[in-house]
């Protein structure tokens, strides 16, 4: 043994370098001086203690063994080969996948991983000779051939097969109506003598193959369709076949239907089977007849004939939102009812008509309550949950609903006992609102806007109760009626507002044909009398005594009225209703000239808008000649401060922007900044 000259290790005697510090040992080393002559410092700098000589050098420590074996192995890598490297990752990788095989289960995958564990092994013996190989291209065989067999054992991991087992052909009902299959491996999903269906496992592409043209031979041909992947055809006896052929898992799947056997088919008079045509042909099967829909199959039609029914259909009006394939027609007609027909094949024909669908808004407004019964509650639409309102919130719920009566269920999310209900009878759209308020033991349900019962077209349902129009403004009030369909609607005014809370044109009452007393969705006649009274100060009183004249005053003698001034005897008048610049120079001295004097003239509303903060009293802007959005012609004649009665409106119950009118107005002042000709209105005729 000798020792290492500068870091004092002990070394076998034909070592040429020192294997802790990396110095050259030579013979001619002289022998390390005595122990006793080294001191030992141990460097607070590194993680590894350091040996200081005396005459200063530093060297490290010896290493550990952990250490000796990664460089070791570092050394060894670095030293291999290309061929070497690629030999030892494709071991290790196989080796790998002998785990996972094992660790799966799958023995026959973990034997084609031993296997390659052996070609690769013994491409690297014929490599280095260790195996005398006859050619030295044998390795290169050998290794590939190893990385090839990750093919069939990718395969055997795709494929899981399941519940599969053995089945006995003969044990299949419908054997004798489609050929064979080459597997008996498979699952059965279905076995009758109507309907079969099963998987056939460890089948090739190749074997599919065959196997459609077994099928085609079995006289499945008609109406064929073909992929790489799917046969679809039926056999002269009606049976249907369906193949499908998945790649991945080498998986067939067959299935098989028996003809449908249909009678004498007598087409209905019924309401929704009115709406369609009579197919041509007189065998089939109805399945539904009510008033919710109608399914028939119609047999015996071939797709020529399926194609003119379509086209039928659409003549009878079912024609909206239309989609159609090259085998099936979906439409709406106007009302709503939904058609769908479609060619099954093998000459048969399914139809359905569903009623229409309507858009129901349910808005629900849970009062919240200061102390006690602060529960959540669950809503139900008959049977059918729709959410839960948390307590003292607002929700709307969006529902799609065909005709019928719905029963709206409000339940405790505390006590299933505690409830309250609705009933809603839907034939249209609607949009309903609803207040509900809980107690310990109910759930009361208040109507704010509620279903509108079915009613003829000469009819109307009431929008609001006769309570319910109370203190609104008659002209809000008088707007939707009219709007709900009701024609014949006058006004009643009560000139007593003197002082108080009461606004002018405050509703007091509406009455129907006299009576005031009505709910909301009560149906009545559109032409029914309508009457709506409201509220005025006393002052408006045209009828209001005027106080008699002093004993002292003196008579004005009378004169003889003048006559009013139309565009036949006022040129200046004609000229001023035919200009096109309100500001024109002439406007100015027209009112100068004419000042106070009346004028009578076709015109029409052009704009209105509230006077002020009042809710009856307007500021209407008036033009010449007849209604015009996009242009306008005379000065800007201004009606300031009125309401509806100051107006003394005849031909109509209402006044708005787009009217037609005869104007009889005094003369006024003109603003040549506002452009504006002040009239003072004396009547204003609706012109029809």
């Amino acid at each position: 043994m000798i020792k290492c000259s500068r870091c004092g290790a002990e070394l076998s005697d034909d070592t040429k370098f020192c294997s802790y510090c990396g110095n050259r040992i030579n013979a001619t080393t002289p022998p390390p001086a005595e122990e006793d002559s080294i001191s030992f410092e141990t460097s607070h700098k590194t993680s590894h203690p350091e040996t200081t000589w005396s005459n200063g050098d530093k060297v490290d420590a010896p290493k550990s063994l952990a250490d000796k074996i990664k460089d070791k192995a570092s050394d060894k890598w670095h030293n291999l080969s290309t061929y070497g490297k690629i030999t030892t990752v494709a071991i290790s990788a196989f080796v790998l996948l002998c785990l996972v095989a094992l660790l799966f289960g799958k023995t026959a995958a973990a034997i084609i991983a031993i296997l390659q564990i052996v070609l690769t092994v013994a491409a690297v013996f014929m490599k280095k000779q260790v195996i005398k190989a006859p050619q030295k291209w044998l390795h290169i065989v050998a290794l590939v051939l190893a990385v090839i067999l990750l093919v069939p054992y990718m395969t055997l991991f795709g494929m899981d097969y399941g519940d599969a087992e053995k089945f006995a052909w003969s044990d299949i009902l419908l054997a004798d109506v489609i050929p064979e299959p080459k597997s008996h491996l498979g699952e059965i999903l279905a076995n009758s003598d109507e309907y079969l269906s099963l998987y056939v496992y460890k089948t090739s592409a190749e074997d599919y193959s065959k196997y459609v043209d077994a099928c085609e031979e079995k006289g499945f041909t008609v109406e064929a369709e073909q992929s790489d992947l799917s046969y679809y055809a039926y056999n002269a006896d009606g049976y249907k076949l369906s193949l499908y052929y998945d790649e991945n898992d080498s998986k067939m799947s067959i299935s098989v239907d028996a003809a449908e056997e249909y009678g004498a088919l007598v087409w209905p008079d019924s309401e929704i089977a009115s709406m369609l045509p009579v197919p041509k042909s007189t065998t089939g099967e109805i399945t539904q007849d009510d008033e919710k829909g109608f399914a028939a199959y119609v047999s015996d039609t071939p797709i020529e004939e399926y194609n003119a029914y379509v086209a039928a259909c659409a003549d009878k009006g079912f024609t909206v939102e239309a989609s159609e394939s090259e085998k099936s027609y979906s439409a709406k007609n106007s009302d709503g009812y939904q058609l769908s027909v479609s060619y099954q094949g093998n000459g048969v024909m399914s139809i359905s008509v569903d009623e229409p669908e309507y858009a129901v808004s349910l808005e629900i407004e849970c009062v919240e309550n200061l102390l006690f019964s602060k529960y959540d509650v669950d809503v139900y639409v008959d049977d059918s949950m729709q959410g839960t309102i948390s307590h003292g919130t607002t929700e709307t719920y969006n529902l799609n609903l065909t005709k019928g009566v719905y029963e709206i269920k409000f339940v405790s999310a505390e006590d299933d006992e505690v409830t309250g209900g609705v009933s809603i009878d839907i034939y249209q759209d609607e949009s309903l609102k609803y207040k509900i308020s809980c107690t310990s033991s109910q759930i009361s349900v208040e109507t704010i806007q509620g279903t509108v019962s079915q009613h003829g077209e000469d009819e109307a349902a009431m929008p609001q109760s006769a309570s319910s129009y109370k203190y609104q403004n008659y002209v809000d009030v008088q707007t939707e009626l009219s709007e709900a369909g009701f024609t014949n609607i006058s006004f009643e005014i009560l000139y007593d507002i003197e002082l108080g809370w009461t606004e002018e044109g405050e509703v007091d009452s509406v009455s129907v044909d006299g009576n005031a007393e009505f709910e909301q969705g009560d149906i009545f006649k559109k032409d029914i009398a309508i009457v709506i009274t409201y509220h005025m100060p006393e002052e408006d009183d045209p009828n209001k005594p005027v106080e008699s004249e002093t004993p002292n005053s003196t008579t004005e003698p009378t004169t003889e009225p003048t006559e009013n001034l139309t565009v036949e005897n006022c040129p200046d008048l004609a000229a001023l209703l035919t200009l096109r610049d309100p500001g024109d120079p002439s406007v100015a001295a027209f009112a100068s000239k004419y000042y106070g004097q009346v004028i009578e003239f076709d015109g029409c509303v052009m704009n209105m808008q509230h006077h002020g903060d009042f809710d009856t009293r307007w500021d209407v802007l008036l033009g010449a000649g007849d209604y015009d959005e996009n242009s306008a012609l005379g000065p800007n004649f201004r009606l300031t401060d009125v309401n509806f009665y100051d107006m003394n409106v005849s031909g109509g119950d209402s006044v708005y922007a787009g009217l037609n009118v005869h104007i009889v107005a005094e003369v006024g002042d003109y603003n040549s900044n506002s452009q504006l000709f002040e009239l003072d209105i004396i009547s204003m005729d609706i012109k029809n």
